[in-house]
C-alpha cells in the first residue's frame, strides 16, 4: 500500500513540475498595467510638486538652492574652545634644527 502512495504522489509531483515548466516557457506576457496603488503615489506626487513650487515661487525666503546671500551667521562668534592654546611646548625652541 506504501508503494501505490509513494507512486502517487511522484506522479502528481512530475505532472505539476512538467505543468509548471510549460507554463513559465509558453506563457504570454501580460501587458504592463500600472497598480492603483502606484498611480495614486504618481498622482500624489504630481501635486505635492505643483504646490511645492508655487510655494517656493511665491515667497521671500529663499530656498536651499539660492545661493545669492553670502551672510555668514556664525562669523561673529566668540571662539570658546578650552583646548585652542593649551600646547606648553608651542613657543620653545626645537634644538635640533
Amino acid at each position: 500500500m506504501n508503494k501505490k502512495i509513494l507512486i502517487i504522489v511522484l506522479v502528481l509531483l512530475i505532472l505539476g513540475l512538467a505543468g509548471g515548466v510549460y507554463y513559465w516557457k509558453y506563457k504570454k506576457p501580460a501587458e504592463i498595467q500600472v497598480a492603483p496603488e502606484t498611480q495614486a503615489v504618481n498622482e500624489l506626487q504630481d501635486i505635492t510638486e505643483s504646490v511645492t513650487e508655487g510655494v517656493v515661487e511665491g515667497s521671500a525666503v529663499p530656498s536651499l538652492g539660492d545661493t545669492t546671500t553670502g551672510a555668514n551667521p556664525l562669523e561673529n562668534v566668540q571662539d570658546t574652545n578650552p583646548y585652542n592654546k593649551t600646547n606648553p611646548f608651542s613657543n620653545k625652541i626645537n634644538p635640533f634644527e
